[in-house]
């Protein structure tokens, strides 16, 4: 008779080749065996046991084991350790990859939650996931906090997964994070070959004296773009400049109507020769 499938405590699919879930015993490993993993990312105390050794060996998967300390009355991850991690996670030659700590929950949730605001998930949403998987079902101060304040630089692989900002980099600038690209030409691909196609010229302005300098020249359209939303390249408002004067402007830039989540960061006009 064949052994039943039993999944990891707290399994979960965070993303198409992503899981995660407790620490995987034996009782685990037919399960695991069905998912083809690549690689195992361990966040825990101590090395992995001999066992679980033994089956990444016989799969031919990847343990990368990076020390985190048990949860006890503070957050034991580091920014670092973070940082380390989303790399690992974000990298479409470790997939399909399991990640783990030792239950499942604090340290694997504020992982996911990090990689969240990678991926430009907003705050509550991020924490929502990561209540899910907690076990008293309460986020403390210090979680709350360490997400929040994650504002570390991440480097992004030259190919990225399609659930990645869709698999492919269409802004300049992430809300909330410092990005390396180790391919730079992938910054706003679209944009570019647009740009490319019919002869365009971008110009920035920051706030609305430079926008109200610089308005006044031959243009097309004008994207109105907030900064402040989950996706940078928010289109608010699009029109004919010739349609714009500054009494319009005015009302579009103090208009409660076309601000979200705090109100136009920055305004972007495209040109073309």
């Amino acid at each position: 008779m064949p052994q039943p499938l039993i999944l990891p405590f707290r399994y979960a699919i965070v993303e198409d080749g992503v899981y995660r879930g407790a620490y995987p015993k034996n009782r685990n490993y037919r399960f695991l065996r069905r998912l083809k993993l690549k690689t195992i990312l361990a966040l825990i105390p101590n090395q992995p046991v001999p066992e679980l050794l033994e089956f990444c060996q016989q799969e031919n998967v990847r343990n990368i084991h990076l020390q985190v300390a048990k949860v006890k009355d503070n957050v034991p991850l580091s920014y670092s350790k973070v940082v380390q991690s989303i790399q690992i996670i974000i990298d479409p030659t470790n997939h399909p990859i399991f990640v783990h700590c030792l239950d499942g929950a604090n340290v694997t949730g504020l992982v996911i939650a990090c990689l969240r605001k990678l991926q430009m998930w907003s705050i509550p949403s991020a924490m929502g996931e990561f209540l899910r998987h907690l076990r008293g079902g309460v986020i403390s101060s210090e979680e709350s906090e360490f997400v929040e304040k994650f504002s570390a630089e991440i480097e992004i692989p030259r190919v990225i997964p399609p659930w990645l900002w869709g698999g492919h980099v269409t802004f300049n600038k992430h809300p909330t994070l410092k990005l390396k690209f180790l391919d730079p030409t992938m910054i706003g691909q679209p944009e570019q070959k647009q740009q490319k196609k019919k002869g365009g010229l971008n110009i920035e302005a920051d706030d609305k004296k430079d926008y109200l300098e610089i308005v006044s020249g031959n243009y097309d359209y004008l994207l109105f773009i907030n900064l402040s939303t989950p996706f940078p390249l928010y289109i608010l408002n699009t029109m004919p400049t010739d349609l714009l004067d500054g009494s319009l402007l005015n009302l579009l830039l103090t208009s409660q109507q076309n601000m979200i989540q705090g109100g136009v960061r920055s305004l972007k006009k495209r040109k073309y020769q």
